[in-house]
């Protein structure tokens, strides 16, 4: 992370930490590759220069050989995970998680996207799923926090309450 800062490049870093995990998560014969004790590190590193080459940043396909050389590349995946949450830490990004019952229109996101940007005092990407089983309301999942205003929590809420009583 500090080379990075240092030449400059750290979005580049990023970018390539973003292609890494997706590659892996998306491909398994790929992680079954890298996962293959018969297939020694030279050969690894061979592929993975055929692959990434001319897309990553010399330094990334560097560190991707050192990781690979002392035989750790099933933690490749990891790294990749860990370096893009340093990252947005260290550029002061929250990323939020929506699931609403129906979809959010656009100006719904955007306004949203405003608050939560005001509220956390950060940078906030916001990623928004439908889940009708919610059947109204949202779930708001920030980091390790989550605010549940769904009607089918609420619902539920209630069921134990009144089963509680009874």
């Amino acid at each position: 992370m500090m080379v990075g800062t240092e030449n400059q490049c750290l979005d580049a870093l990023k970018a390539d930490m973003e292609l890494l995990g997706s590659t892996i998560k998306e491909n398994p014969v790929f992680g079954q590759m890298l996962d293959n004790p018969v297939i020694k590190p030279p050969q690894k590193r061979q592929v993975m220069a055929e692959l990434l080459e001319k897309r990553v940043h010399p330094m990334t396909l560097n560190f991707i050989n050192i990781i690979i050389h002392n035989r750790r590349e099933l933690l490749l995946a990891d790294v990749s995970r860990n370096f893009i949450d340093l990252y947005e830490k260290m550029k002061g990004i929250k990323r939020a998680h929506v699931v609403s019952a129906a979809g959010m229109d656009n100006r719904s996101q955007q306004r949203l996207q405003q608050q939560l940007n005001v509220l956390l005092k950060a940078d906030v990407q916001m990623t928004v799923e439908v889940n009708p089983g919610l059947i109204g309301g949202f779930t708001l999942r920030v980091g390790d926090q989550q605010y549940d205003a769904s009607l089918s929590s609420g619902l539920e809420r209630m069921r134990k309450k009144l089963k509680f009583k009874a």
